[in-house]
C-alpha cells in the first residue's frame, strides 16, 4: 500500500493497515530460531565478562572465517590468514578502517556470495542520510532477530514486553490532519502511535488526552518530540494521569534538559538507545553511562582530542553483508580509558563538531548553556571558522534568559575569537526524518 492510499483512508482503516504492518514487522523480528548463546543474554547495564569476551571472541572467529570464504571485500586481506589469531584487540592489524564512503563505492563487494544470503531474500535497509549519505544495506533475519533479542532485554529490566501496552511518537506523517483525535493504533503489537509533527500549543491537550486515554507502560521516541510535548503540556497545564514504567528514546543525542523535563513530567526513568541501521553497534543508558554489548559488536575506540572517541565497530550480527572496523562516523565520550564498552554520552557525528580558528575542535556543547535559563530548544550553526549562529526557541518562562551570558559561555567553550550571533526563532527545523541536530557545521 502506498502512503497516499495510506493517508486516504479513515482512521479505522488506518489502524487495520497499521496493525497488519506491525505484524509483519513483529514476525520479521521475533519469528524465528537465533544461535543459542544469544538465547540467554546477560546484563544489559555491565561491563563485559570473561564470559562475554569468550563468546564474542568465537563469533567473531565464525564472522571472519565467513568473510575469508564468501565476502569479496575481504578476501584480499584474509587469505591465509590464520583467523584464530585475530581478538577485537588486534583486529586492526588485519583490516584497514571501512568508511561509508568505501561501501558507498563497492556495495556488492560487501554482500556475502553463500548460498543462504540470496540478495533477493536478504532484509533491504536505509539509512537516514543525516550525514547527508544514505547507504543501502542488506540484513539476513537471523540479524534482525538478534537485535531486537537486545531491544526487549532492555524493556525487560523494567518490567515490560515489546508487546507491552506502549506509545510511539512516529517521526512520519501518520494522517494528513490530526484533528481531535491524533492517536492511531497498531493492535496486533498493543502500540499507540502519535505523529511527532503535529505537536503544537493548538493540539497539545489531544495528545496529553490520548496518552491518558490509553495510559501505555512504556513510551518510545524522539528526545526532541517529547521535550516539545513535555513543555507545550506544562505551559497549558496539560498532565497525565499515568506513569509509565520507562520512556525509551534514541536517534539523537539527548541532553541533560531533555532527560530532566522527560523525567520530571511523566515521572519515571529515561532510557536512552544508541543504534544504528546498520546493526553495528547498539548501547542502552543506565546511571549516566552507555554500554555496549560485547557480543554485539567488537568495539575500537580511536582518540579524536581531549577525551573524545571516534567509535569503530565490527557488527557480530549480520552475516549477509558484514561491516569490519566500520568507523560509524559518531564521537563518544568516555571516561574509563581501559574499557571500550562503557562510555559517557554520545556527542554527535564527526562532521558535526565545532572547530575554532585556532584548529581546536569541541565536540560537545551542552556545557554552554548551563545554568542558561529560558530555552527550550537550540541550534548551533558553524557558518564560518570564526562564525557561530545560534537558533534559540525560547520557553514561556524566558524572563530570566541572559543573552549576553550564553554568548560569554560559547566564546569560553570555543574561542574568544568565535563571533556569536544569537537569532530567536519559533521553531527549529527538524530533518526530513524527524529529528533535531543540536550542532551543524557548515565547514
Amino acid at each position: 500500500m502506498s502512503h497516499e492510499i495510506y493517508l486516504s483512508l479513515p482512521a479505522l482503516c488506518q489502524n487495520i493497515a497499521l496493525s497488519a504492518y506491525g505484524m509483519n514487522l513483529y514476525n520479521q523480528r521475533f519469528k524465528g530460531p537465533i544461535p543459542i548463546p544469544y538465547n540467554q543474554l546477560g546484563s544489559p547495564f555491565a561491563k563485559p565478562t570473561k564470559s562475554d569476551i569468550a563468546q564474542q571472541t568465537q563469533r567473531l572467529h565464525k564472522l571472519l572465517t565467513h568473510c575469508q570464504k564468501y565476502v569479496p571485500y575481504y578476501e584480499p586481506f584474509l587469505k591465509s590468514i590464520d583467523i584464530t589469531n585475530i581478538t577485537a584487540e588486534n583486529l586492526d592489524a588485519y583490516l584497514p578502517k571501512l568508511t561509508k564512503k568505501m561501501i558507498l563505492n563497492c556495495p556488492d563487494e560487501f554482500i556475502s556470495r553463500a548460498p543462504e544470503y540470496d540478495k533477493k531474500k536478504l532484509l533491504k535497509l536505509n539509512t537516514s542520510g543525516s550525514s547527508g549519505t544514505p547507504l543501502t544495506l542488506f540484513a539476513s533475519h537471523e540479524a534482525r532477530r538478534i537485535n531486537y533479542k537486545y531491544y526487549e532485554q532492555a524493556l525487560n529490566e523494567f518490567g515490560c514486553t515489546y508487546h507491552s501496552k506502549s506509545t510511539t511518537f512516529a517521526g512520519r506523517i501518520l494522517y494528513k490532519n490530526p484533528g481531535n483525535s491524533p492517536a492511531r493504533f497498531d493492535f496486533f503489537n498493543n502500540t499507540q502511535y502519535l505523529s511527532s509533527y503535529f505537536i503544537s500549543p493548538a493540539t497539545i491537550h489531544s495528545y496529553i488526552d490520548a496518552l491518558n486515554k490509553w495510559q501505555p507502560n512504556f513510551i518510545d521516541a524522539y528526545p526532541s518530540a517529547l521535550t516539545e510535548l513535555c513543555s507545550l503540556a506544562i505551559q497549558n497545564n496539560a498532565k497525565v494521569t499515568f506513569k509509565p514504567k520507562v520512556v525509551l528514546t534514541s536517534s539523537e543525542s539527548l541532553s541533560p534538559y531533555a532527560r530532566n523535563i522527560i523525567e520530571s513530567f511523566f515521572d519515571a526513568p529515561v532510557l536512552d538507545h544508541y543504534g544504528c541501521t546498520e546493526m553495528a553497534i547498539s548501547a542502552f543508558s543506565h546511571k549516566g553511562k552507555y554500554f555496549v554489548p560485547a557480543t554485539y559488536a567488537a568495539v575500537e575506540m580511536e582518540h579524536a582530542f581531549d577525551n573524545v572517541y571516534s567509535i569503530i565497530t565490527t557488527g557480530l550480527l549480520n552475516f549477509a553483508m558484514p561491516l569490519l572496523r566500520y568507523e560509524i562516523g559518531d564521537l563518544a565520550i568516555k571516561s574509563f580509558p581501559d574499557c571500550n564498552y562503557v562510555f559517557d554520552s554520545i556527542e554527535g557525528r564527526t562532521d558535526d563538531v565545532i572547530v575554532t580558528p585556532e584548529g581546536n575542535r569541541i565536540g560537545r556543547m551542552d556545557p554552554a548553556f548551563k545554568g542558561i535559563e529560558g530555552v527550550e530548544q537550540a541550534q548551533i550553526i558553524q557558518k564560518t571558522i570564526d562564525t557561530l549562529n545560534v537558533l534559540i526557541k525560547l520557553n514561556v518562562d524566558n524572563s530570566s534568559f541572559n543573552e549576553a551570558l550564553l554568548i560569554a559561555n560559547i566564546k569560553t567553550r570555543t574561542s574568544s575569537n568565535m563571533k556569536v550571533h544569537i537569532f530567536y526563532v519559533e521553531k527549529i527545523e527538524k530533518t526530513k526524518n524527524g529529528k533535531l541536530k543540536s550542532v551543524i557545521s557548515e565547514l
